[in-house]
This record gives structure tokens, C-alpha cells and sequence, in this order.
């Protein structure tokens, strides 16, 4: 409660505060850990959410390269022998992809990618 009154004085104080707020559209998520092998490239995609169904929605992507899970088998991985070699839209803006090479010596623990597609939906709509 204390916070919903916070909110509704700072409003009050900043002219146009509310009507900001109230343009900016929906942001929706898909996230997807993948698992590379050492000495591998691969391509790995995401949809995205919603993909062309608004007009006017834009359309992001990011790739984060993360340690190996606590589980894996084999020696510890370089996150620096592992580069993203390609990364964007794909299929007619329907999905995020990106290329991942996994240059750590074989026999390496596989490392782990999270890819993340975001869509951000224009006001009015979602």
C-alpha cells in the first residue's frame, strides 16, 4: 500500500511521468540454455515471441556464454577459447540465432550458452 501511494505522489510531481509510462509497449522473453562440446561449432536459435504478429514490434537478441554445470564431466573450460562467430535475426525476423565455437581442447567439460530472443511489443498491444 505504502508503495502504490509512493508511486501515485511521484506521478502527481512529474508532469507526463504517466503518460510515458503508458506508451511504452510489452516486453516479452524466451530464454534457452544450450550445451557445446569442446572443439565444436554449432548454430543454436530461439523464437521469438509473437514474431510478426504486431507491426511495429522490435525485435533483440543476446547471446551469454556461462561455466559448465556442477555436474559435467571433465576438465575445467576456458570461457575465452569460446567466441560467438555469428549472431542476429534469422528466418524473416522470426527467431534469434548465433553461431557458437568452442575452441577448448577436447576431453574440456562442455560449456553452456544462454540465448535470450526479446520482443518488444508497440504500446496498445500484448
Amino acid at each position: 500500500m505504502r508503495t502504490r501511494a509512493i508511486a501515485i505522489a511521484l506521478l502527481a510531481l512529474v508532469p507526463g511521468a504517466g503518460l510515458a509510462l503508458a506508451a511504452t509497449g510489452t516486453t516479452l522473453h524466451a530464454v534457452k540454455t544450450y550445451s557445446l562440446a569442446a572443439v565444436r561449432t554449432k548454430t543454436f536459435s530461439v523464437g521469438y515471441p509473437d514474431a510478426l504478429e504486431f507491426g511495429g514490434a522490435r525485435y533483440s537478441g543476446s547471446v551469454k556464454l556461462l561455466a559448465p554445470a556442477g555436474s559435467a564431466h571433465g576438465s575445467r573450460p576456458s570461457l575465452r577459447k569460446v567466441h560467438v562467430k555469428d549472431a542476429g535475426s534469422t528466418l524473416g525476423d522470426s527467431q534469434y540465432s548465433a553461431t557458437i565455437e568452442n575452441d577448448n581442447p577436447a576431453g574440456s567439460a562442455p560449456i553452456r550458452v544462454r540465448i535470450t530472443a526479446t520482443t518488444v511489443l508497440p504500446a496498445g498491444t500484448g
